[in-house]
């Protein structure tokens, strides 16, 4: 071994480039022997084999999984948990003679232990960075049997839904994931390049770790460029740090997200980087990207692959992932208590996604000697391992570690100043939660879960009153979590190692329920309510002065813990069918103009009035723009348009542009109107409804209106047209207007799906509406009851159904028509006489069901017997009828 070795640091600029790893490498993917029954690393006994790299999941091996399935998410086709041992022949080349030979697994659960032969290398226990073995230089050419023992049972508690074990898809399985690769290095190699960009001084601090197996100190020359100095190192290895000029060097960033190659040679030795010129920082309230305010628009990604159970190790994968996000509008990903293969920092790197990590941790407390010694090297492993990343750009300890005990309030500060001190290049914070449980002061930002939610149907309202809350950036905690009906066509899409048993309980129940038929309209108008529900929720969040962005849970579904069905794509990243990427994006992305209005419903004689901002953070500075606005009805008419004066623009900011006001008296009354604000070559819009200024609903003369059944069944008795609007019954549920909050399995009795109805059915005939819920119902559907129907005939089907949450799929309606031998019924119960005064909605759907009552459409085709209506509609408090985790199909 030479004395004198010349390191010599290479800078190349390039395009999009994952990471390059230049010493010699072998893979070991293919076949290998597998056993449950090994006792070490002697040959194995029997036949059995497996394919590695994956899981015995994958392989079919281990007990079949033959429990019923329940609401929690998808089930495991075999389970099994312990040690499971996996046995390879491998070939130690002539030309590796004296040379240092390392193994690499790069993802597995929970530890691993290597033998070669019969001799035992280690053990390691990493969750999220590779495991990797060095076999020294004393390793002889030839052939040599590996032994590997993975053992994924639980060796610390980290939290019941940690997303690296029990995240979106059961994913305890055991195998090794990813590279399995023999590698080989001089006896003096490079251990680790890590690149520290700095971006105002237009240069990169390089640190090299140099590793040495020779027990012998050296030397040599640096040489970088032109600049040449004398280094030393120690026997047991040394570091060396060189500035390099990066003048020539263009920004990372999301929109321009170029990539510099880096390689360094020490004699033999070659280790090649990729890395990015970038500074993510912070300035108040917001962060910066090379000195620029950037605005997170985010979503989270809970470990959910409905195949493997295990996330994917290529680059190709993530791209699709990173570009279905970007085609919505986003530009960042929070990893929910866990940090992904490489491959998706190297894919976030090309496509200009910024990336939050965390620590696989998640609401447990904070002080358990083992665990904070095992979390703590999990930090310093992902920053080491992860830290070149452009992509890379905050890190949390973990998801809402809510408890910390007395005394030990010191501890997530002194992990937040070990990582600052360690990689300056990310910003750190203690945990993604709320901000009074936030334990470390010297956070960097905040995640938040305060302030998210809709309140109504306006758009003036937003979150400065967070923002004042803490002087660093706060990140919109969990956003949305606004359910749609399962799509329970995905089913038949896992056709890899779990089953979607969860749905298949949803589907069965449908079915004996003879509501099967309907569960496709269900997925479409309860996606129609949940986007306009997260499009409110997300303006909020821009329309706030000074924000710092949002995580979205989720852009897509999330199957366990409970069946969250809250994405706007389903668990493989693909479109439900009730939006579009280009519909989601005008109100989510990186310039979007945004309206304030009060209400939604409006009569011809009041005046419109709206207060006009743009969110723009792209790239540069909008100058010169004409922003101009039209409100048109649902023909394509226009009622009113104008523009608003010219301005520039600036970009990393929330700038007002103006304000409307409009005569609404040319509008076609009753309709729905949108608005369209548009500044260059982004719009946005809003659906506002209009009504005549009519005086109080009134019913024709031969309609009786009533409010208790047993007056309804006199009239009916007559012969009579009856309209009743009953009190609470028995057999009657509360009406929300809101869907159930994350999952119906934790709140069964929180809410429903919106509602589903015929916008052709004359009862409508003055009261335009969607088949969905849309804004114009929120008086009506937070005023109401919703009766239970389920006695009802199996093809009876309401005007309005109430679409119930997934957990019950009770057949519900708040608005019905029956004939009643020679009577017909009109049941409503949306309050409507009592607040028709004070919403136009409201009376103008009384309006409509008071005409549609006297007319000659008035011919209900169905049938109900009185003592079904006497069940129905029997006055009393009603209680919950629900299908909640007590049924042995629901229980964990």
């Amino acid at each position: 071994m030479r004395t004198a070795t010349q390191l010599v640091i290479v800078v190349m600029f390039i395009g999009s480039l994952g990471t390059v790893r230049a010493q010699e490498t072998r893979s070991l993917a293919g076949e290998w022997r597998f056993s449950l029954d090994a006792e070490g690393p002697a040959p194995l006994p029997g036949n059995t084999k497996i394919k590695l790299p994956g899981t015995m999941d994958d392989a079919g091996l281990g007990p079949k999984n033959n429990k019923p399935g329940t609401l929690l998410g998808p089930s495991r086709l075999y389970e099994y948990a312990g040690p499971a041992w996996y046995q390879h022949d491998i070939e130690i080349p002539a030309s590796w003679a004296g040379k240092r030979v390392t193994l690499l697994l790069e993802r597995c659960r929970w530890v691993t232990t290597v033998w070669i032969d019969d001799e035992r290398i280690g053990s390691q226990d990493s969750l999220v960075t590779p495991h990797v073995y060095d076999f020294g230089t004393t390793l002889n050419p030839g052939k040599h049997r590996l032994t590997i023992c993975v053992d994924n049972t639980m060796k610390l508690f980290l939290g019941k839904f940690v997303s690296v074990f029990l995240g979106g898809t059961p994913g305890n399985m055991n195998g090794i994931v990813g590279r399995i690769e023999l590698s080989a290095t001089p006896p003096v190699w490079l251990s680790a390049v890590q690149v520290y960009p700095d971006v105002d001084k237009k240069q990169a601090r390089v640190a090299v770790s140099i590793g040495n197996a020779t027990g012998k100190a050296g030397k040599g020359t640096l040489s970088v460029g032109d600049l040449k100095r004398e280094v030393t190192w120690a026997a047991s290895g040394g570091r060396v740090e060189v500035e390099v000029d990066m003048s020539g060097a263009k920004l990372w960033d999301e929109y321009s997200p170029n990539l510099q190659k880096l390689t360094v040679r020490l004699g033999d030795a070659e280790r090649t980087v990729t890395f990015g010129m970038r500074k993510f920082a912070t300035t108040g309230t917001q962060f910066t990207l090379n000195n620029r305010p950037v605005f997170l628009r985010g979503t989270l990604e809970c470990s959910v692959w409905p195949l493997t159970g295990y996330p994917p190790t290529d680059v190709p994968t993530w791209q699709r992932i990173y570009r279905i996000m970007k085609s919505h509008g986003l530009n960042h990903i929070r990893f929910h208590s866990w940090t992904p293969p490489e491959a998706a920092f190297e894919a976030a790197d090309i496509e200009g996604i910024m990336i939050q990590t965390e620590g696989p941790m998640t609401s447990v407390p904070i002080g358990e000697p083992k665990r904070d010694a095992f979390m703590e090297a999990e930090f310093i492993r992902i920053v080491d391992t992860y830290g070149n990343h452009p992509s890379f750009c905050l890190m949390t300890s973990g998801n809402e570690l809510f408890k910390t005990p007395p005394g030990k309030e010191e501890i997530p500060n002194r992990w937040v100043d070990m990582l600052i001190q360690r990689d300056p290049r990310h910003l750190y914070s203690s945990a993604s939660q709320g901000a009074q449980t936030q334990k470390a002061t010297n956070r960097q930002f905040t995640v938040l879960r305060y302030g998210r939610g809709v309140g109504g149907p306006g758009t003036k309202n937003d979150v400065s009153s967070v923002v004042s809350t803490d002087k660093r950036p706060i990140v919109g905690h969990e956003v949305g979590q606004w359910t749609v009906f399962p799509d329970l066509t995905e089913i038949n899409k896992y056709t890899g190692v779990l089953a979607l048993k969860n749905f298949e309980i949803i589907r069965n129940d449908l079915e004996k329920r003879h509501l099967l038929d309907l569960a496709p309209q269900f997925v479409q108008a309860s996606g129609k309510l949940s986007t306009l529900l997260y499009k409110e929720e997300i303006e909020k969040m821009l329309r706030t002065p000074g924000y710092a962005g949002f995580q979205l849970l989720d852009l897509h579904d999330y199957p366990c813990q409970g069946t969250a069905s809250v994405g706007t794509l389903n668990a493989f990243w693909e479109s439900k069918g009730f939006t579009t990427p280009e519909e989601y994006s005008r109100f989510c992305g990186p310039t979007v103009p945004l309206l304030r209005i009060p209400k939604r419903t409006y009569t011809t004689d009041e005046p419109f009035e709206a207060a006009v901002d743009v969110a723009h953070y792209g790239p540069a500075d909008m100058a010169d723009s004409h922003p101009v606005w039209t409100i048109k009805d649902v023909q394509g008419r226009q009622v009113a348009s104008g523009s608003l004066p010219a301005l520039n623009i600036v970009t990393g900011k929330l700038t007002p542009i103006g304000a409307i006001k409009t005569s609404l008296a040319q509008a076609t009354a009753p309709c729905k109107l949108t608005v369209t604000v548009s500044v260059g070559e982004f719009s946005n819009d809003w659906e506002i409804w209009v009504y005549p200024p009519d005086a109080k609903a009134t019913p024709p003369a031969d309609v009786v209106v009533c409010t208790r059944w047993d007056e309804a069944k006199e009239a009916l008795a007559d012969g009579k047209k009856v309209v009743l609007f009953p009190q609470k019954t028995k057999a009657s549920l509360p009406g929300y207007f809101k869907p159930v909050f994350w999952s119906p399995f934790w709140w069964p009795s929180k809410g429903s799906e919106g509602i589903l109805c015929d916008p052709k059915h004359p009862a409508f005939a003055r009261f335009p509406t969607d088949f969905h819920t849309n804004w114009q119902w929120w008086d009506m559907l937070n005023n109401s009851h919703t009766l239970i129907l389920d006695d009802t005939p199996a093809e009876f089907r309401p005007i309005v159904l109430v679409i119930d949450n997934y957990a019950n799929n009770h057949k519900l309606g708040n608005l019905l028509e029956v004939r009643v031998g020679t009577g017909k019924l009109l049941v409503c119960t949306m309050d409507l006489p009592r607040i028709a005064g004070k919403s136009p909605a409201a009376n103008q759907l009384l309006q409509s069901l008071y005409a549609y009552a006297g007319s000659a459409a008035f011919e209900p085709t169905q049938t109900l017997t009185l003592p079904v209506l006497d069940h129905i509609l029997a006055a009393g408090a009603g209680e919950y009828v629900s299908r909640n985790r007590s049924n042995s199909l629901y229980k964990k």
